[in-house]
């Protein structure tokens, strides 16, 4: 394409991509909404819920690199989005007792006390959304979301992986 083509507004607003960021922007509001009556994010409160699980298993922690890897997140973000956490007190750091040279985190019992607070307004959120899709339309939303992750995991595509859209490290639009 030439700077004379001229660009298919149609063609750009069918896009994949800018159409699940929409929805994700639409989504995290609702949520953040909900749980910011107990001073978390969605994000903080998934987070604090997938190391609360970790931890169902007796693990003491997950290193950042798989807390990463499990959440899709390039771990120098997860290291960004894990401070205001940590500065609540509601994670911490240790060392993992498999490799002493790799950092784990771990969620505090102020963290439980946290979470457990945050669930009632995240099921409220919940109910809220299924009320507005519709559980037909909610459920299908997660499977296809599901399905759609695996396949492009399958494919290569890593969502870990910086961009190099030369608007500098980790930033895109």
């Amino acid at each position: 394409m030439t700077m004379a083509d001229p660009i298919d507004v149609r063609e750009v607003s069918g896009c994949t991509c800018l159409r699940a960021r929409r929805m994700a922007r639409q989504l995290t509001q609702a949520y953040d909404q909900a749980l910011g009556s107990v001073g978390l994010t969605v994000n903080q409160f998934g987070l604090l819920a997938k190391l609360y699980g970790a931890t169902q298993n007796g693990s003491k922690g997950l290193p950042i690199g798989a807390l990463a890897d499990r959440l899709g997140m390039h771990p120098t973000t997860l290291t960004r989005d894990l401070k205001p956490l940590r500065a609540q007190d509601l994670i911490a750091e240790a060392v993992d007792a498999s490799d002493r040279r790799v950092r784990a985190v771990i969620i505090t019992g102020k963290g439980r006390a946290k979470l457990r607070k945050a669930v009632p307004s995240w099921r409220r959120a919940q109910k809220r959304l299924e009320a507005a899709l519709g559980s037909d339309v909610a459920r299908a939303l997660n499977d296809i979301l599901d399905l759609a992750s695996t396949k492009l995991r399958g494919r290569g595509v890593d969502s870990r992986k910086r961009p190099t859209s030369g608007r500098g490290p980790g930033r895109s639009i």
